[in-house]
This record gives structure tokens, C-alpha cells and sequence, in this order.
């Protein structure tokens, strides 16, 4: 006899995509950081690379404003000086950025995002 309720379907196919959807959250929490300081600093970079000669007539007074960006942002562990490529002409700056960042995206599962950026900006 059968009951109403009763239709044979089981609950593992509900349980392993409630498991997985939580897995991806979890892992969505961990990673989305990365990528957001990464946004907000390019944005930075590029308005760094616009600095108009009088205001930044080197290429160290760029690396000293860089860095300090860097130092704000709180992202020394990741990156240093040696990761900027500094290129200035008669009419443009190009900056390039090159960094890794390892973050654990599960627990005992860590991977290293390569994050590059280059801003090319003419100069006013």
C-alpha cells in the first residue's frame, strides 16, 4: 500500500546541492575580497598614471606614490616595489603591475591568483 507523500525520490540529490551551493558561498566569501581590492587599487593606478608632470616629474615621485597607495590599501604583503614597471614619455605614463595573492578558497585548499594590470594614461 502506498502512502500519499510517498513518491520515491530520494534526498541525497537535495543534500549534495544544498552541500555544493554553501561550498560555492563559502568559497565566493574568501575570493571576492581579492578581486575587489584588486579593482579598487587599479582604479587608483590609473589615476596615479594621469599625474601631470608638475605634480610628479620622476618616475620615484610615481613609485613614491604608488607605495603609498599600496600601504593604505594594506596590500604590502602582496605587493612591493619590484612588482611596478614604471614608463614615461614626452605624452603618456604607463604603469604595470604584476602580483600574486594566495588565499585559501576552502578550508585546506589554497590557490594563487596572478592578478596584472597595466595603465596607460596620456599626460596632460
Amino acid at each position: 500500500m502506498k502512502m500519499r507523500n510517498e513518491r520515491g525520490e530520494g534526498r541525497l540529490g537535495t543534500l549534495l546541492t544544498l552541500a555544493a551551493l554553501v561550498a560555492f558561498a563559502y568559497a565566493a566569501w574568501n575570493v571576492g575580497p581579492a578581486y575587489i581590492d584588486h579593482y579598487g587599487f587599479t582604479d587608483k593606478v590609473n589615476e596615479i598614471a594621469r599625474t601631470p608632470r608638475y605634480k610628479a616629474p620622476t618616475d620615484e615621485r610615481i613609485m613614491d606614490l604608488l607605495m603609498k597607495e599600496v600601504r593604505e590599501r594594506r596590500l604590502y604583503d602582496y605587493i612591493r616595489q619590484q612588482n611596478f614597471k614604471i614608463s614615461t614619455t614626452d605624452t603618456s605614463r604607463q604603469i604595470t603591475v604584476t602580483y600574486d595573492r594566495t588565499v585559501e578558497v576552502l578550508p585546506g585548499w589554497k590557490h594563487t591568483f596572478r592578478f596584472t594590470f597595466t595603465a596607460d594614461q596620456p599626460l596632460v
